[in-house]
């Protein structure tokens, strides 16, 4: 192993004084980054972190963040198409689990959680059209962000411009696809603001598939001597249905069919939502930084499942938080110190019913609860600089989190109300050391935790909580290296995760489309990342990101079945992406490729899900005519019309695990700015 980290070491530096020798390339500036809580150089912070703009992948489509997740190594995705469950990445396994949505992760907007105190996180909030830069924090990060932080996203959203300005955008294709996205800003002195909206439709490719999303965006800007203040406001009014999981034999039978009883049941969703944020970043002594965020918002959620009895759920939520923290720069014991310390405190609170489902219809009521989360966080971090060429990293952060359920509905002869506290320490260590001026080697142990959401702690043996259901808890152990010149960065990274009691997603007959979850005693996870950002000259650019898992369950039985030594299902064993660009006189081309090995659907490794490669395209021309600019683009999705299933549901009930992506999609857009 040490022969070949040294081979392929060699190897990028020789391969980044090549392209430097042939083309003469201005020298780009160190990344920064601030995912680790304060802002530091990318090459020298002892963890994963993989740095994503926006502008370098431009005429993407833009119904999901996975066009934007695809060069992270470590990063799978899946249900890009299905909006009624919505995207579901995960990072190093974390997140898989869930049949919708995220969870595991931890996701920031402009430093502020979309994730709620229980760990859940919806995406469907998030307008894709304004995000400019994207943080990914791979592997466990509970000692900076707590409760279900087995990796970040911290998302950048365009700031609001000083120079008043319009932008209009539009596009259409196949699968019923339009989209308009509308956008003006502007500043004056002290204060800048934008207003940013949009509206997507999809038919879908199967049966039963529409969707449609609208949101509005503002941010508002001020700017004084002592900081930045900043004010985020969003809503959404989105609709979408749900075509639901195949079994093998329908997928062979009719790959765009709805399931049956998503057809007889109607099964959909609506959500209403508004957010507001405000955060104040603030100046301290000298270099000292500090923040501190407050935000608050209502969720209003009805969804209808392909089963009758108390297939129709809805609930009205309303969600807060506030944190803080500062970053001082100090001298102790002729070392500097940048300490990092701060709180986050989080609350939700969901009114939550269930009635019948009588064919769309709503029926009789089946639950009524109030359900409460809340949750309180302190950390400490101390990035040391231990000489030219050692970084040290130390954090410590406890954890406290209340999970409650009160039953309102006691016609049932029976009360299942009940509350779970669960409370945890979590610490970090990470160390690198400099080899170059362009090169460092890191080596990083952590431990997370995560708690189950109030959705997943529902009993599938009645109401109120699973009584036995208990919190996840993983240790990791990293090594690493980076490289970073001024026409390559590249990573490679190795490491072994622990976890106890990993919580497990199934579904149960007769409730198909709704989950529960139950512990896997232990499990291990050892993987490999590789990535490169290669500029081979002004005009070509090449990005590689490859990923080699080997998940397994060490102890695990659930009832007769012992599944130890199985796969852990929904992660392939290996992953692959490729993507070569071009730019030249505004016009650009870019050519990808996604490609992942097979996987597994459930916990016995039965039903084996086949590997796939797919194929990207992107071409468009930037045109500037006096003070407006135009770009026209296409994109097509899948180029070789490959057969392959956009999403596959975990441990699901009657063998439907399954549900097929498109073939060849072709899309167009128009972007003009003012």
């Amino acid at each position: 192993m040490s022969l070949g980290l040294s081979s392929l070491l060699g190897w990028l530096g020789c391969a980044s004084s090549g392209a430097a020798a042939q083309e003469v390339v201005a020298e780009a500036a160190p990344l920064l980054i601030t995912a680790p809580r304060s802002t530091s150089r990318w090459l020298s912070a002892p963890t994963a972190v993989t740095v994503v703009q926006a502008q370098q992948r431009p005429a993407e489509q833009g119904l999901a963040l996975d066009s934007l997740l695809a060069p992270v190594p470590g990063a799978f995705t899946q249900n890009r198409y299905n909006l009624a469950q919505g995207l579901r990445p995960a990072l190093r396994g974390f997140g898989a689990r869930g049949n919708f949505g995220v969870r595991g992760l931890r996701v920031l907007v402009d430093g502020v959680p979309l994730t709620m105190p229980d760990g859940q996180t919806e995406l469907d909030g998030l307008y894709l059209g304004l995000v400019e830069r994207m943080e990914v924090l791979r592997g466990p990060a509970s000692v900076l962000y707590g409760n279900a932080a087995g990796g970040v996203l911290a998302i950048e959203t365009r700031e609001p411009p000083t120079v008043p300005y319009a932008r209009l955008e539009t596009g259409a294709g196949g699968l019923g696809y339009e989209q308009v996205r509308a956008e003006i800003g502007g500043g004056l002195r002290q204060v800048s603001a934008l207003l940013a909206y949009n509206h997507t439709q999809l038919d879908g490719y199967r049966r039963h598939g529409r969707a449609e999303t609208n949101s509005l965006t503002g941010k508002l800007r001020w700017y004084s001597a002592a900081g930045r203040l900043g004010l985020s406001v969003n809503a959404i009014d989105n609709r979408a249905e749900d075509p639901g999981g195949l079994t093998a034999a329908e997928v062979a039978a009719d790959r765009r069919q709805a399931a049956p009883n998503n057809l007889r049941f109607d099964s959909d969703e609506t959500i209403r939502q508004q957010r507001l944020a405000l955060v104040w970043d603030g100046y301290g002594h000298g270099p000292d930084r500090y923040q501190l965020r407050i935000y608050l918002g209502q969720r209003d959620f009805a969804n209808r499942l392909a089963f009758e009895r108390g297939g129709q759920s809805s609930f009205e939520r309303q969600f807060a938080g506030v944190g803080g923290q500062y970053s001082h720069h100090r001298q102790l014991s002729g070392l500097t110190h940048k300490l990092t310390f701060g709180f986050d405190l989080e609350s939700q609170r969901d009114q939550r019913q269930r009635h019948d489902n009588l064919l769309g219809v709503r029926g009789s009521l089946r639950m009524d609860q109030e359900e409460q989360a809340d949750s309180q966080g302190l950390f400490i971090e101390d990035e040391i600089q231990l000489g030219e060429r050692w970084q040290l990293n130390l954090g410590l952060r406890h954890d406290r989190v209340r999970l409650a359920v009160d039953d309102s509905f006691l016609s049932d002869k029976r009360d299942d109300s009940g509350s779970r506290t669960l409370t945890d320490w979590n610490h970090g260590l990470g160390i690198s050391y400099r080899l170059s001026p362009e090169q460092s080697l890191y080596g990083r142990i952590a431990t997370s935790f995560e708690t189950p959401t109030i959705n997943e702690l529902a009993n599938p043996n009645g109401g109120g909580f699973n009584p036995g259901l208990l919190p996840a808890r993983a240790l990791s152990r990293e090594l690493g290296w980076k490289g970073e010149w001024s026409d390559l960065r590249s990573e490679l990274a190795l490491y072994r995760i622990e976890l106890e009691d990993e919580l497990i997603g199934f579904q149960v007959d007769g409730q198909d489309g709704r989950s529960f979850y139950r512990n896997a005693g232990q499990s291990r996870r050892d993987g490999l990342e590789l990535s490169l950002d290669w500029r081979l000259n002004p005009h070509w650019r090449a990005y590689l990101a490859y990923s080699y898992n080997r998940y397994r369950f060490v102890e695990y039985r659930s009832g007769d079945d012992d599944f130890a030594g199985r796969r852990i299902p929904g992660i392939p064993g290996q992953q692959l992406f490729g993507e070569l660009n071009y730019e030249r006189a505004g016009t650009y081309l870019s050519l990808n490729l996604t490609a992942r090995d097979r996987f597994y659907a459930d916990d016995a490794n039965q039903v084996d899900v086949a590997g796939q490669a797919l194929i990207g395209l992107r071409l468009g021309k930037r045109l500037q005519l006096n003070e407006q600019s135009l770009e026209p683009h296409i994109g097509i999705d899948n180029l070789l019309d490959r057969t392959y299933f956009d999403n596959v549901r975990i441990n699901a009930a009657g063998g439907r695990f399954f549900e097929p992506g498109p073939g060849r999609t072709v899309y167009i857009g128009l972007r003009a700015a003012f």
